[in-house]
């Protein structure tokens, strides 16, 4: 077995083909826009992202990325070589993909692994250790029960474990005028035609939400706008909301879409026109479940149940689509606020997740 630079358009197809093939139909492929950028050295990654294959006689059978990040480095308090966007058929493949992600450390001068994560942690990222059997769903991974063990036997260590959620909608009236009113915020819903305006808004927001967070770096407008690159297609009306206060600051935010999931399988990742075409004629079976991308609130309105009011109104319009089942992307253990918001909706755990760190040997 060897392990080679994607360097060429069948190299790449191989690539986005082992996302799709290897997961045992519960995985949701990575867009494949995003994977096309970090081929092309066109995404907004302040570092070279390098692409891997690993070939059996020369048959395609893992691939992963690796990269680096000075920003995570600062958070993370050392120098770490990240790993992410795994797809193995089998321990003995992921061992010579990270032996692989080990050198390159080693010659960058990296200190210890990290991952997994596309392309950080709070884009997306962290391996499943439990409920192996419940599907993956959009920017939400998942992977056979032999990784996390195969991750340990390195001597990995989990580090910054959560959860992903999932809650039946709850169909009740949104919060009151008057209720809004004593906390003093309106609610703005982002139409589709606001959208791009609604992500300049969201996006200091987010920054300032997680910022006290352990793995969180602050994005920029770019990487914001590559991560979110075609959510526009999965849009719709009364699912992304922005609360502002008295003086029209915005000071929360929910983000939530229809789940494409099965979509993304079909496609193996791509959104173009034939994906945009089945979006619009399958859009009413789309609508019965959603996905939570993110929510927050700022810093100094943190604690004031101003998220619970956004989510009271996210599950009364959930509710008027026609969706039954909204699922979170994962939420660390320690983001106390966010998981009591699922459990005060009567949500429980999905997938434990966790990321993992490991020195680097020799």
């Amino acid at each position: 077995m060897r392990v080679v630079d994607v360097a060429d358009r069948a190299a790449f197809d191989a690539f986005v083909r082992l996302g799709h093939d290897t997961h045992d139909g519960r995985a949701v492929p990575l867009r494949e826009r995003r994977l096309r950028n970090w081929f092309r050295g066109t995404s907004s990654h302040p570092h070279p992202v390098a692409l891997l294959l690993a070939l059996d006689d020369d048959r395609p059978v893992g691939r992963a990325v690796v990269h680096r990040d000075d920003r995570l480095d600062r958070r993370l308090g050392t120098r770490a070589q990240v790993f992410g966007a795994l797809a193995a058929q089998d321990a003995a493949v992921l061992h010579a993909l990270l032996d692989e992600a080990e050198r390159r450390a080693r010659a960058s001068g990296a200190a210890e692994l990290f991952g997994p994560a596309q392309l950080l942690p709070n884009q997306s990222g962290g391996a499943v250790t439990s409920a192996f059997e419940e599907r993956g769903f959009l920017d939400a991974q998942w992977n056979p029960a032999w990784l996390p063990e195969a991750l340990e036997s390195r001597g990995m260590r989990r580090w910054y474990e959560g959860d992903t959620w999932i809650v039946d909608v709850v169909d009740e009236d949104g919060p009151s005028d008057a209720e809004l009113d004593r906390a003093g915020i309106r609610i703005d819903e982002v139409t589709r035609v606001g959208l791009a305006q609604g992500m300049r808004t969201l996006l200091p927001l987010l920054n300032d939400s997680f910022a006290q967070l352990p793995y969180f770096t602050p994005l920029s407008k770019a990487e914001l706008d590559e991560w979110t690159e075609g959510l526009w297609l999965l849009h719709e009306e009364g699912l992304f909301l922005i609360a502002r206060d008295e003086d029209e600051v915005p000071v929360a935010f929910v983000l939530a879409v229809v789940d494409a999931s099965p979509l993304l399988q079909r496609s193996g990742g791509r959104l173009g026109p034939s994906e945009t075409w089945s979006l619009v004629a399958h859009r009413r079976e789309l609508r019965r479940e959603a996905v939570l991308v993110v929510q927050g609130a700022r810093h100094d309105a943190q604690g004031r149940g101003i998220v619970t009011l956004l989510s009271r109104r996210l599950h009364a319009n959930l509710a008027e689509i026609g969706c039954a089942t909204l699922r979170s992307t994962q939420i660390g253990r320690l983001n106390l606020g966010s998981t009591r918001q699922f459990a005060r909706f009567g949500g429980r755990p999905l997938h434990s997740t966790a990321y993992y760190r490991g020195p680097v040997s020799g």
